[in-house]
């Protein structure tokens, strides 16, 4: 999008904050395809484009935002003057919009509709899937600092397939996302390999307690619910809350969040605020270190890059976006005799966690029990449960050395806003979690 930065500034300027407030402009197009597949037979492209401007003045901790629909200079025009008059400022003259957009899908996508249709035939022949390629362009413009402009293309694979097992046939989820890049169909098919392979019959498994090895880079998805929400500056009272510096797990285990990793679904250039991110340390040799900040909950250092919008009608808010697990020194075959007796979970469909108490919940697909240090039965769906604190200071301290993107995390959503996030981790252990059938 064409804009005259210099312009949309002075625009700005009767709303121009004072020391430690914020006066900005965000634009947002985001172009998505969609498209349906069905045993190796692709419908038509769907394509929606959808563009707005936010303007926004954040003074003495009262925030006012307005929004409009469309893009470029006319749309910012008109977002601006929708909160001059909000804030009874003198109003700019309106100005015509431009047309409309195209809608015709872009040529990556025929491309991809080629890479896809011998890739799902082969690997997952009878399935229906939802394969969806979004390119998002921002533009920010705060008062006192330069603009910035970022774009991001995210590729998503989703649905479900029937694979052999023991058993017979069964129907199994299959959940991808990844930034889009010349590696990420290897990656794919990787994935649907994995997904579609021959798998055991399945026992019975009763509710209890039981000693958990995430791995498959699952961990990435429990520190996601329980380390990354916790510390979002926004997220109030929880029970990490006055522990700033305490040791509350193993010395081995750091976990960081990471947006300048650009290879993961959560990474960008610029947050929805146009500050350059940073990494943060959210656990460091196991002592609860930093949390994750925008520009209305900076400390000293100023934001920590995480400000974050699920569209341009929204307003920021801190939330994180690729959790990283580094990695120890344990081989997988160490970690499963150390685990002794319990769980063995490679797959997590979805997380949730209560912030007040701390309570969460992890819902898997599938597993495999252990015993003596040995793969044994096969067990179904199920879920996973414990409190914040008492997980992590159950971590085991020997943690495995291969670390894995985990490319089943991808949309997540709180107080709903839905942002993209990503992460990776080696194996880890966790003691004494509450199991239940599903």
């Amino acid at each position: 999008m064409e804009i005259d930065d210099s312009a949309v500034a002075r625009w700005l300027e009767p709303l121009a904050p004072g020391r430690g407030d914020i006066a900005e402009v965000f634009a947002e197009t985001r172009r998505k395809t969609i498209v349906e597949w069905r045993d190796g037979e692709p419908g038509d492209a769907r394509v929606s484009i959808e563009a707005g401007v936010s303007a926004r003045q954040r003074r003495g901790g009262q925030e006012r935002l307005a929004f409009v629909s469309g893009s470029g200079e006319a749309a910012i025009r008109e977002a601006v003057r929708v909160l001059q008059a909000s804030a009874r400022k003198s109003v700019l003259p309106s100005r015509p919009a431009p047309a409309p957009p195209d809608h015709a899908p872009p040529s990556s996508v025929e491309r991809w509709v080629r890479r896809l249709e011998p890739m799902l035939v082969r690997h997952v022949p009878r399935h229906r899937f939802r394969w969806s390629h979004e390119d998002i362009s921002r533009h920010v413009v705060p008062f006192g600092s330069s603009a910035s402009t970022s774009t991001r293309r995210l590729f998503s694979l989703e649905g479900s397939f029937t694979a052999a097992s023991r058993r017979g046939d069964e129907t199994r989820n299959f959940s991808f996302h990844a930034p889009e890049a010349d590696a990420t169909a290897d990656e794919l098919r990787q994935a649907l390999t994995a997904a579609a392979a021959a798998r055991e019959r399945t026992v019975p498994f009763g509710d209890g307690t039981a000693d958990v090895l995430f791995s498959g880079a699952t961990a990435a998805v429990l520190f996601h619910e329980i380390l990354s929400h916790a510390l979002e500056a926004d997220a109030g009272e929880t029970p990490l809350s006055r522990l700033a510096s305490a040791r509350i797990s193993v010395p081995d285990l750091e976990v960081r969040d990471d947006p300048t990793r650009l290879d993961l679904f959560g990474g960008y250039e610029r947050d929805d605020e146009g500050t350059r991110p940073r990494m943060v340390r959210l656990l460091d040799a196991g002592r609860l270190a930093a949390s994750l900040t925008d520009r209305a909950h900076a400390d000293a250092r100023g934001s920590s890059g995480h400000g974050r919008r699920a569209g341009p009608a929204d307003a920021p808010l801190p939330r994180g976006s690729n959790t990283v697990v580094s990695a120890g020194a344990a081989t997988s075959e160490e970690l499963i005799r150390r685990l002794g007796n319990g769980l063995w979970i490679e797959e997590i469909g979805s997380g949730t966690v209560e912030l007040s108490s701390g309570r969460f919940r992890l819902a898997f697909p599938r597993g495999r029990r252990v015993r003596r240090g040995r793969f044994a039965d096969e067990i179904g769906a199920g879920f996973l449960a414990g409190e914040i604190l008492p997980a992590l200071s159950a971590v085991e301290p020997m943690i495995g050395r291969d670390v894995r993107a985990c490319r089943s995390l991808g949309w997540c959503s709180r107080a709903g806003q839905v942002v993209p996030v990503g992460g990776e981790a080696p194996d880890v252990i966790v003691r004494r979690l509450s199991v239940r059938d599903r």
